[in-house]
């Protein structure tokens, strides 16, 4: 519950202070119509028109000396055109989307570390430019409110205005202070971060300062002249920019024009303070945008060409997420403009002439139609974040009937004009389009929640701001004339907000997302109890406790699986009697289908597939488990000989081995966690899961362990998994500490075959090498060629044949194991989501 407040908390306030904004907007602006408002925008004077955007140009040239500035203070050589051009596109982006720090971030990723700045690097860039952010925008809004606070009707006392300016002055002059008298870095957490010199802690004041007067003097300049002085308009604006900066609505759309009526009541009404106000979001936001946009989507393109010669898929994975959102923020706001024109009254006269070629009924149905448009269109924008195919046709689709509509239901040629461009970047970038995915199975954020809320909300606002002066009845709902369009707007609002019901409708009624609930003690008693009945040690994976478990109705058997996205995994075969197998795998199917999963079967052996072929799955080899015979296994002989002198090797160095029978001591657990640690650090990896064991106390405490000590310290150590009748004995954790001998784990796997021989077992499972044993033919099935190309030429990202190689050394048989799914085309999602699963999730593949 706490988790789900935390998330919905922020959207919620965000969504609040929206909405208080446009109350404050309404009681505002009613002494004035929208004829008003709309021709005092188009009447703005060329000339301030021209000097605001002269002011834009010069402001986002200096906001480039936030990044020269963090390249200086970590004392990082990159050429300027390079540094200019990637934080112009990473301000223009960050302006508008909101959450400055993160998005300004990812563009920045896309082009820095492609030049060669490091990951550490761009965190401290990111850290510079975000105090450099902050660090004006403090102190001068700082000395605004303490030598000139705002008044006004329900605003704070002068006093404590006054008072907290000079506290965030006081922000300002400690940062720089502690610049000055600490040379230290500061760390937070892993991150070490240097404090700048003096010197360029004053240089970022002094550019921040003059961002932010730059900021303020563009939409100065749109203001009636001699309205109100430029210190005291200073102050107001960048209050207003603060309030926006913590609402999180992106731009601080609505709340930051909210705040701005209200603090400039005294000096200029809202007749004269609107327009320019929405003159200086086209101008300081739109337009940047537009030729971001625009540029991004070229260079996507160029690097797309280059793709081939790039030396990491990971990195060009991650740098595809930053045009897909982009344009996803477009489709969004190209729904607004649809919603917002289905608002607001035709130009004058253009209803006239589209009469003369058209009937009554055609404009109707088009200017419902552009307002439904709108609001899908604001649907699916989330799907094109993250590069949905369905998405993508969608959007395309619904901005083609959008442009139709706009044309049709009031000769909208501005509007058309927006939406073919967005048409055509799309089009364009249509390759970062290429998640196969159904796009009702996409989760909303709360964040797009939020703002699909506020964008219908604003657009209804807009239409009862717009024909305030039409006298509601019953009658407007059924009024169809040409110059009825307070009814149009009726309509299409209605229109709009059913489309949003139907939406929530059908994820409402869709299968409820499957919860893996987690084994009681009691179930794993049961499961237990099943294991030792069994001649496979596999299934000892369930004390992992990490993954669900499905019962057969009498307790005979088990299933054990997990669920990574659409895509459920039943790790291994059924573990029971047979019957009960049968019943299970009947019973997981069903249970996929109640939450419309895609059921996969993983590492099951050639024993059950038909099993499996009853209920119409297919197959595909993963690869083969080496098992050895212990009663062919020995120290003497020719054949011994490797393992005779890898075990002498280990006496001559010091090594001992024993069996450590559980329950293990607390001192125990200490050292074989310490070898764990090591283990891990040295291949800079992160613990796995699900199919793979992970160091658990609980887990590593419930079974015998195989150890290698020097001088009484443990410098290897395997976790032993007994099989019921001791058909079978194997190994799960296996682990040594960097200055252990070379050849350790060679000499603990010789001493455990010894061991496991007298003590009566019959086989000694060494696990899978993946994707070995294929056969390499032209007429082989695709899988087949692409599993034995990459075992062959896929060694630097993991270890396959060199695997496979140690395994050999005990001279094992191969027995093949198999993956289990319903076929088609959803093999490559399938292996995707069981390497998520096993990693953690996509994130900890990505970055472990």
């Amino acid at each position: 519950m706490l988790d789900r407040l935390r998330r919905w908390m922020p959207a919620a306030l965000s969504l609040a202070l929206f909405v208080v904004a446009l109350e404050v907007l309404r009681v505002e602006l009613r002494a004035l119509t929208w004829r008003e408002l709309s021709a005092d925008i188009v009447q703005t004077p060329p000339a301030r028109l021209a000097l605001a955007a002269l002011l834009t140009a010069v402001n986002y040239l200096v906001l480039t000396g936030y990044d020269f500035l963090a390249f200086a203070s970590i004392q990082k050589v990159l050429s300027r055109t390079r540094i200019a051009a990637a934080s112009l596109l990473a301000y223009a982006i960050a302006n508008n989307v909101g959450f400055a720090m993160l998005s300004g971030a990812s563009v920045r990723y896309r082009f820095y570390t492609r030049w060669g700045v490091t990951a550490e690097e761009l965190s401290r860039i990111v850290v510079s430019y975000s105090v450099t952010f902050w660090l004006g925008l403090l102190a001068l809004g700082g000395v605004s409110l303490a030598i000139s606070p705002p008044s006004g009707h329900g605003l704070p006392a002068r006093e404590l205005t006054a008072a907290a300016g000079w506290l965030l002055v006081g922000v300002t002059v400690a940062y720089i202070a502690t610049t000055a008298a600490r040379r230290t870095p500061i760390r937070v957490g892993p991150l070490e971060i240097p404090l700048p010199p003096p010197s360029i802690a004053i240089a970022q004041l002094v550019i921040s300062a003059l961002d932010w007067t730059l900021a303020g003097a563009v939409l100065y300049v749109l203001l009636p002249p001699g309205s109100v002085s430029f210190f005291t308009f200073l102050g107001a604006f960048l209050a207003a920019v603060l309030l926006g900066l913590v609402s999180h609505v992106p731009g601080g759309i609505g709340v930051f024009e909210g705040l701005m009526v209200v603090l400039m009541r005294p000096y200029v009404d809202s007749a004269g303070l609107l327009p320019a106000l929405v003159v200086f979001r086209v101008v300081y936001y739109l337009v940047p945008l537009a030729i971001a946009l625009i540029v991004l989507v070229a260079d996507e393109l160029r690097q797309r060409r280059s793709q081939a010669a790039r030396l990491t898929a990971i990195l060009g994975r991650i740098e595809e997420q930053v045009t897909p959102r982009l344009l996803a923020a477009f489709t969004f706001l190209a729904g607004i403009v649809l919603l917002l024109s289905g608002a607001t009254p035709a130009a004058p006269g253009r209803l006239e002439r589209l009469e003369r070629f058209l009937p009554l009924g055609v404009i109707e149905v088009s200017h419902f139609v552009g307002s439904v448009i709108g609001v899908v269109l604001l649907l699916v924008s989330q799907g094109l974040a993250r590069r949905l195919d369905a998405a993508y046709y969608l959007a395309s689709s619904g901005i083609l009937v959008g442009i139709a509509a706009s044309i049709l239901k009031g000769l909208d040629y501005e509007e058309a004009i927006l939406l073919t461009g967005v048409l055509f970047l799309l089009g364009r970038a249509r390759p970062a389009f290429d998640r196969r995915a159904a796009f009702f199975d996409t989760r909303f954020s709360v964040g797009w929640v939020a703002s699909l809320i506020a964008a219908v909300g604003a657009s209804m606002w807009l239409g009862l701001f717009a024909f305030k002066h039409v006298a509601y009845s019953n009658e407007l709902w059924w009024q169809f004339e040409l110059r009825g369009e307070a009814s149009r707007f009726l309509r299409a609002s209605v229109g709009a907000a059913l489309v949003v019901m139907l939406f929530a409708f059908a994820r409402l009624i869709r299968p409820a997302p499957h919860e893996v609930v987690l084994p009681t003690d009691e179930d794993l008693a049961a499961a237990d109890a099943i294991i030792r009945t069994q001649p496979a040690t596999f299934a000892n994976l369930v004390h992992l406790r990490d993954k669900a478990l499905l019962f057969d109705e009498g307790r005979t058997a088990f299933l054990m699986y997990g669920v990574q996205g659409n895509t459920w995994v039943a790790l291994g075969d059924p573990v029971g009697s047979c019957e009960g197998k049968t019943a299970l795998i009947r019973q997981f199917l069903e249970r996929c289908d109640d939450f419309d999963g895609v059921p996969v079967f993983y590492e099951v052996r050639p024993g059950d597939l038909h099993r499996y072929a009853d209920f119409g799955l297919t197959f595909v080899k993963l690869g083969e488990e080496a098992r050895v015979d212990l009663k062919r296994f020995a120290l003497e002989g020719s054949h011994g000989a490797r393992y005779r002198k890898t075990i002498r090797r280990l006496e001559r160095d010091g090594g001992t081995f024993r069996i450590i029978e559980p329950p293990q001591t607390t001192e125990t657990l200490r050292q074989l966690r310490t070898v764990s640690d090591n283990w891990l650090e040295q291949r800079a990896a992160a613990e796995k899961g699900f199919s793979l064991g992970f160091f658990d106390e609980a887990y590593v405490a419930r079974f015998p362990i195989a150890v290698i000590e020097f001088n009484g310290q443990v410098r290897a150590f395997a976790n032993i998994w007994p099989a019921g009748g001791k058909s079978e004995v194997s190994v799960d954790l296996m682990r040594f500490h960097h200055d252990a001998p070379k050849n350790v784990m060679e000499a603990l796997f010789a001493h455990l075959m010894l061991w496991g021989k007298d003590a009566g077992y019959e086989w000694f499972t060494l696990g899978m090498a993946p994707l070995s044993g294929f056969e390499r033919s032209p007429v082989a099935t695709l899988w087949n060629r692409l599993g034995s190309f990459i075992y062959q030429h896929g060694e630097f990202v993991y270890k396959f044949q060199g695997l496979r190689a140690f395994k050999e050394k005990f001279d094992p048989a191969w027995e093949p194991r198999y993956l289990a799914y319903p076929g088609g085309m959803r093999l490559p999602r399938i292996l995707a989501d069981l390497a998520a699963l096993v990693a953690g999730g996509y994130r900890r593949m990505l970055l472990p």
